[in-house]
């Protein structure tokens, strides 16, 4: 105790609390202050899914024999995305307008893309890559990439799968 008394404004401190306890005046307040201590508890629990749909790499399939379109086949999500959004670059690796296909969707599928697409509209070299972007009903996005061959130049709007 002898240290405590050395503390500046102790015995004032000391004066106070013996004086409020004595007075009945804040009684219970200030015994709670005095001998203060406090433990906490947290538990955080965790519903549904936290990690981010993977999209599985798309098929490209060349089923049109006038090569006008081809078909994205997709696989690999957890749920069914609200919306995919296309856009493409060219070699220059710039993409421009993009383009949205609404669903419904789901888990898995395919998707037919057209060379007269006006995602391709500012590409002029090919091949171009193909950007497709899942979004989720939370607004988690996955997004996956293909190439493609345009007859740039003719046109025609024919389109080709890239072999991989």
């Amino acid at each position: 105790m002898l240290k405590f008394r050395n503390l500046p404004g102790a015995a004032l401190a000391v004066g106070a609390f013996a004086l409020t306890v004595l007075l009945g005046i804040g009684g219970a307040s200030a015994s709670a202050l005095w001998q203060q201590s406090a433990t906490t508890t947290m538990t955080v629990t965790a519903s549904g899914t936290w990690s981010a749909p993977v999209f599985a790499t798309p098929v490209c399939s060349n089923v049109d024999s006038a090569n006008k379109y081809v078909s994205l086949g997709y696989s690999g999500f957890s749920e069914a995305p609200a919306k995919f959004t296309f856009s493409a670059a060219g070699t220059n690796g710039v993409y421009g307008t993009s383009a949205d296909m609404a669903g419904p969707f789901g888990t898995s599928g395919s998707l037919s893309l057209f060379g007269d697409s006006t995602i391709f509209t500012q590409v002029a070299t090919t091949p171009a890559t193909v950007k497709i972007v899942a979004t989720f009903s939370g607004g988690v996005q996955a997004t996956a990439y293909v190439k493609v061959n345009l007859e740039i130049g003719t046109g025609n709007k024919k389109i080709y799968c890239v072999p991989v």
